[in-house]
């Protein structure tokens, strides 16, 4: 057969069909029209709606290898314009030469100068530059904005597992968010020994990606890391609190990392309960908050605080010294008079606060007793099917058990928090209050609201100075108040 024939290439992006209103069918058309008038037999037209900045185009990569299989029929490559075959002057003249090797020319119909002589050359260099020019520009401009939308918290990639795009925000997926929230609850709940079984244990009960695929347990790992279900944007060095809801609370993701990162793949049983000061007080060299858990010495186990900040780690200290330092500056507070008649003051907007949120808590909470009941369904339908173990089902039933139990325990706690504030409110109306024997019979729950009435704004701590540090602002105006009594400083009698 003659070698007299044509193929034609016809590619958009998104933005630049939007633009230029140069779509697919109007290039073929624009194809089919030249080679028409020209009395050359087009053979096929490839389309492709991808960019043009990168050679890993697949219908580019189907035209090269048609146009090597058919060599002795093909004698020109039709396209429309440069850059619908490329935006980067090294690919264009990569395209060019393979297809040169071949004996086939590239025809450009809105730029007809651009052949093989030396101005043509030239022309060809100077337009592909000038594509480039445009597509670098264009993805500066697209990284600003991206960059611009991160710092205000929006996320700009495709969703994670656990979420939805809709409207260039994130939403809760309401078919994988709560299997993504119960799988943080089932590695921090201690139940399992590795992430392996929880994966299993999740998957069972429905977890799948959006193609229906079941994760791998790189993907699950990743999941488990992701910033973003705590509610977290993070792009680069830049770490912002996003727009979008979170699946689970900061305390669990950190604590689920924390586990991880000792060992991965294990998890450790956590232990918040012993470690009432753990998220309260700050290291005062990295400003975040200390962390805490049992270190094991040589015959026993040791309960610490310490900063686990890489690159920092100033802070490591006993929980009982720590506990011991605390009550002292209890101590402290507990004769100024002054101060205790500023708590209600103090304490009085915070909770104001707390109790304009209940109405929302309340209600997030009933969603995720109803998301709890939900799994426990799936369970025993996974059970029924033979998806799990009987071993396997009955360690899920039992956590999902204690999460409800959890959620049910919260919901009471909400309809007894105003209570529990008035009470508070009319004790400190008193002439002393008992500071530290409150703290000593309270709970976890009672010694952290004790500590954040006092000190809202947390208290730093300096490993080096063994003291809570003057940066805490209450503790610098409690000693200007104990500085400026009269009634401390007198002469002594008999002088």
């Amino acid at each position: 057969m003659t070698k007299n024939s044509a193929v034609g290439y016809a590619r958009v992006s998104t933005d630049e069909q939007a633009r230029e209103n140069n779509s697919l069918p109007v290039q073929k058309r624009k194809i089919e029209t030249y080679c028409g008038q020209n009395g050359i037999p087009l053979l096929k037209v490839f389309e492709e709606s991808a960019s043009a900045r990168t050679m890993f185009r697949e219908q580019l990569h189907a035209l090269l290898s048609y146009c090597k299989e058919h060599r002795n029929q093909v004698s020109c490559l039709v396209i429309s314009d440069l850059s619908r075959l490329a935006r980067n002057v090294a690919d264009q003249g990569s395209i060019i030469l393979r297809l040169q090797t071949l004996g086939i020319k590239l025809v450009s119909i809105d730029e007809p100068l651009t052949d093989d002589s030396a101005l043509g050359k030239f022309l060809r260099n100077q337009l592909g530059s000038a594509n480039q020019l445009f597509s670098d520009m264009l993805s500066e401009k697209t990284r600003d904005r991206m960059q611009a939308a991160v710092k205000s918290g929006r996320f700009v990639w495709g969703a994670p597992i656990g979420y939805l795009n809709e409207n260039k925000k994130l939403k809760i997926d309401p078919e994988r968010g709560p299997l993504v929230a119960e799988a943080f609850t089932l590695v921090a709940s201690g139940r399992y020994v590795t992430t392996d079984a929880v994966l299993k244990a999740v998957t069972a009960l429905g977890l799948r990606t959006r193609k229906g695929n079941v994760l791998t347990k790189q993907t699950f790992s990743r999941m488990l890391s992701n910033p973003i279900y705590a509610g977290w944007v993070v792009s680069g060095d830049l770490k912002i609190e996003g727009q979008h809801p979170p699946l689970v609370s900061r305390e669990l993701f950190d604590f689920v990392e924390q586990q991880l990162n000792k060992k991965p793949g294990v998890i450790h049983k956590k232990l918040n309960e012993d470690f009432p000061l753990r998220g309260i007080v700050k290291c005062a060299k990295c400003s975040r908050p200390l962390t805490a858990g049992w270190v094991k010495g040589r015959t026993n186990k040791y309960a610490r605080y310490w900063c686990f900040t890489p690159n920092c780690r100033s802070v490591s200290i006993s929980r009982d010294d720590l506990d011991w330092l605390f009550k002292n500056l209890l101590r402290m507070i507990q004769p100024t008079a002054q101060l205790l008649a500023e708590l209600p003051q103090r304490v009085g907007p915070v909770w104001q606060e707390r109790v304009d949120r209940i109405a929302g808590e309340r209600k997030r909470l009933e969603g995720q007793l109803a998301e709890q009941n939900a799994l426990n369904q799936k369970a025993v339908l996974a059970r029924v099917k033979g998806d799990i173990s009987g071993d396997d089902f009955e360690t899920l039933k039992a956590s999902l058990a204690e999460e409800i139990l959890r959620i049910q325990t919260a919901l009471t706690a909400l309809n007894s928090e105003t209570t529990t504030m008035e009470e508070l409110l009319k004790q400190v109306q008193a002439e002393m209050v008992d500071v530290v024997g409150a703290w000593d019979k309270g709970n976890v729950n009672q010694r952290q609201e004790l500590v954040k009435g006092f000190f809202p704004n947390g208290l730093v701590f300096s490993h080096q100075l063994k003291f809570f540090e003057p940066a805490n602002t209450e503790i610098t105006e409690m000693f200007m108040r104990y500085l400026t009594d009269p009634d401390r400083f007198g002469v002594p009698d008999g002088i």
